[in-house]
């Protein structure tokens, strides 16, 4: 009887350290058997004719066949014009600095096609210390944090995959996720790394497509009336919580002249008005008629954002006027395409006590938690 006290007392002890949401992890095996070791090839830009590279140690630099041509100390300038194979950079610090952030792993020049490609390798997770808070703020619940992180690490993953015949799998922009370098390494991020690591989304086998952008604005997107295609596991939600975010209300005014800038390659002439003409069941607007001084044309919201920018148009969950001045206002709900999590919805449901499985199962319909294992 003893025993199987004891044994009643430690299952509700694990029963109360992980929670009565647990969901059970299953394991992520890739097709290729070096998956797990391979770096991210993260694209920092293109070369110059002049480069500089930095380390608070000796710089070693290799050719293609991994044979040392330069060594130099913690400064290391070069023309990288003039290659003809990729050559890399290693440090015997734990950091390389290129344009005044500093990188973990390694610098690989790569020739192709009459452009010098400056990439970084780095580990994924190595790579998700800086991601994660230059994505989000650090000082965020820690359970926002990790949802950030399973996310980012997904995203990266499918890229990797995806990418594999591609010069590189991300850059540093949100054109994929942000990536600041050490630099931005947080303890509090670096901490949700380390509690997730290997943790991914999956549906059906695969890593999904872990979409996430700011604010949705109260709803979030079918990404079939953004990029033209459905996806099963990202259906539009009711995301109550973003009003507690920032970015979830916004306004604009808009001169003339910036209009007439951002539109003339419309051909319709000065623009004398801008019309919804129709919008989803989100509530985002689907097409915009742009009228001017010499024809109208309809084009879609996505395309309209695009030409305004995304600092002028947070979203396109908006409504427009022209004013008496011959201005335009804008007021509008959210930030980002809205497809995918939150931001800010996922902060405010871990302030609101849910944690991190809780969110990401709101958010992506029909998934798994996996870990990633080597073959």
């Amino acid at each position: 009887m003893k025993i199987q006290k004891s044994i009643l007392f430690f299952c509700l002890a694990i029963l109360g350290q992980i929670g009565c949401t647990s969901v059970m992890v299953t394991n992520w095996t890739p097709d290729d058997s070096g998956f797990k070791s391979k770096p991210v090839r993260v694209l920092l830009g293109y070369a110059t004719d002049e480069e500089v590279f930095k380390s608070s140690g000796e710089m070693i630099v290799r050719d293609a066949n991994d044979l040392t041509i330069k060594r130099a100390y913690d400064f290391l300038s070069l023309n990288p014009t003039a290659l003809k194979a990729p050559i890399s950079i290693q440090s015997n610090s734990e950091w390389i600095e290129y344009k005044g952030v500093s990188y973990r792993g390694t610098v690989l020049l790569k020739p192709i096609d009459g452009k010098v490609y400056i990439l970084n390798l780095v580990p994924v997770e190595a790579y998700l210390l800086s991601v994660v808070p230059s994505e989000v703020s650090a000082s965020w619940p820690k359970e926002a944090l990790k949802a950030q992180a399973i996310c980012a690490r997904t995203y990266v993953v499918r890229e990797m995959l995806n990418r594999k015949k591609q010069e590189f799998d991300v850059d540093t922009s949100t054109n994929t996720q942000v990536y600041k370098g050490k630099n931005k390494e947080h303890r509090n991020t670096s901490e949700a790394v380390f509690e997730t690591e290997g943790l991914i989304l999956i549906h059906k086998g695969q890593p999904i497509q872990s979409f996430f952008h700011s604010n949705a604005g109260g709803y979030t997107e079918d990404p079939v009336n953004v990029w033209g295609s459905p996806v099963e596991y990202l259906k539009p939600v009711a995301s109550e919580y973003d009003k507690d975010g920032e970015q979830y209300s916004w306004e604009e005014k808009w001169k003339t002249d910036f209009v007439n800038t951002n539109l003339r390659d419309l051909g319709v002439g000065e623009i004398q008005d801008i019309l919804v003409t129709s919008r989803f069941p989100s509530s985002r607007v689907n097409e915009i008629e742009i009228i001017g001084a010499s024809g109208s044309k309809k084009i879609k919201a996505t395309e309209f954002r695009k030409k305004l920018g995304a600092t002028k148009l947070k979203s396109t969950r908006f409504g427009i006027r022209k004013e008496e001045s011959g201005d335009f206002y804008v007021k509008g709900l959210g930030s980002g395409h809205g497809v995918g999590m939150s931001q800010w919805g996922s902060f405010a449901m871990a302030k609101n006590q849910f944690n991190h499985r809780e969110i990401l199962q709101h958010y992506f319909k029909g998934i798994e938690f996996a870990r990633i294992v080597a073959r």
